[in-house]
């Protein structure tokens, strides 16, 4: 399982590369740029367990609707996590080309 999470880190921090290049910030750039992807992350997290915007759907008894946005809600996380193990890796991988002075 682990090796399955880590190749997806592995592509969407070469799908990072492709998209935004070779990225050297600062330390306090990259947690601001960490924490917002944590964000993310967090907000399909807190949506997911408080339900919000389903009260409408619960009083319809539209259930199917309500677990297919839930559903949608975790994939969503568990991308936004990936985004955020792939982040973390791109500012150790940053520091480590800092200190070599590549």
């Amino acid at each position: 399982m682990m090796d399955k999470i880590l190749e997806e880190v592995k592509k969407e921090r070469l799908r990072q590369n492709k998209k935004f290049g070779k990225q050297d910030h600062t330390p306090i750039e990259w947690i601001a740029i960490l924490s917002e992807e944590v964000g993310e992350a967090s907000r399909e997290a807190v949506d997911h367990h408080f339900e919000y915007g389903l009260e409408e759907l619960k009083l319809l008894g539209r259930t199917i609707v309500m677990d297919d946005i839930q559903d949608n809600r975790m994939r969503r996380y568990r991308k936004e996590l990936i985004q955020v193990a792939a982040v973390a890796v791109q500012m150790v991988e940053c520091l480590d080309r800092n200190e070599a002075g590549i």
